[in-house]
């Protein structure tokens, strides 16, 4: 038999628990809120500017070229910029760029650059065997050892500081077996080719393939290897080589195109 002390205890017991219970219910409630503090503020920031400014004439030629003797040229450039940079040499007339990489080994080109960030020695890039038509000329693959062409754009200097200066150069020399050059303009472009047709390679080669080959000549390609490989008739005609330097991030080429992360 329960006592009614007993009774009384397991009453208050019961009263406990549904008053937690309650209390239980009413914390994991959705009336409540955590303790916050707010302060306002803004995000705000600039963008860098790559900017390259050439200290002298960006207009460089050669005067009277003869087979033996480099003549070199050279600009002068500044980063005005507000952030460091590479700087480029390209040279965006793919005709005349074809006419000029149409010599072989007639002509010989150094690009060469100094100041801060320029290779150790300066060269850039040079090459004997000017010849961009390595998939029809006995010289190989483009490589050092075989067709070695000027490429489109050359790296001048690495991650040049703001406010640092540098020197681009562009040396040139006719091969002394090139004999008896006229008095005319340095690469006329685009090149008019060897068979007395004035046409392009690829328009020389299509020619020889339903007429009669010159005299001692055993295939197209030998009737057709002085005339250049690349014209586009938006490049014009002209002569001498237009060149650009371009100034990027640093460790971007020029013409890079992007992705979205």
């Amino acid at each position: 038999m329960i006592s009614r002390g007993t009774k009384f205890r397991v009453l208050t017991l019961m009263a406990t628990v549904a008053m937690l219970g309650g209390t239980a219910f009413v914390a994991s409630g959705s009336t409540g809120a955590y303790f916050s503090d707010t302060h306002a503020g803004g995000i705000a920031g600039s963008i860098g500017k790559i900017a390259i400014s050439p200290t002298t004439s960006t207009n460089i030629s050669f005067s009277n070229l003869v087979p033996g003797t480099a003549q070199t040229v050279t600009v002068d450039y500044t980063n005005t910029g507000t952030v460091p940079q590479d700087v480029w040499v390209t040279f965006p007339n793919a005709t005349a760029l074809s006419s000029l990489n149409n010599l072989g080994h007639y002509g010989s080109v150094t690009v060469a650059s100094s100041g801060w960030g320029s290779p150790s020695g300066g060269v850039d890039f040079t090459t004997t065997n000017l010849d961009d038509n390595s998939a029809l000329d006995a010289c190989g693959p483009l490589s050092p050892a075989g067709c070695w062409p000027l490429p489109d754009q050359v790296k001048l200097a690495s991650n040049v500081p703001v406010g640092a200066s540098g020197t681009f150069s562009f040396t040139f020399e006719y091969a002394p077996a090139l004999n008896n050059t006229p008095a005319t303009t340095w690469n006329d472009y685009p090149l008019p080719g060897d068979n007395g047709l004035f046409q392009t390679y690829a328009a020389c080669e299509t020619y020889y393939q339903t007429n009669p080959l010159p005299t001692g000549d055993t295939t197209a390609h030998q009737a057709c290897s002085d005339n250049q490989v690349t014209i586009n008739a938006a490049d014009g005609t002209s002569n001498g080589l237009p060149f650009q330097l371009v100034a990027t991030q640093v460790g971007i080429t020029p013409g890079q195109v992007g992705t979205k992360f």
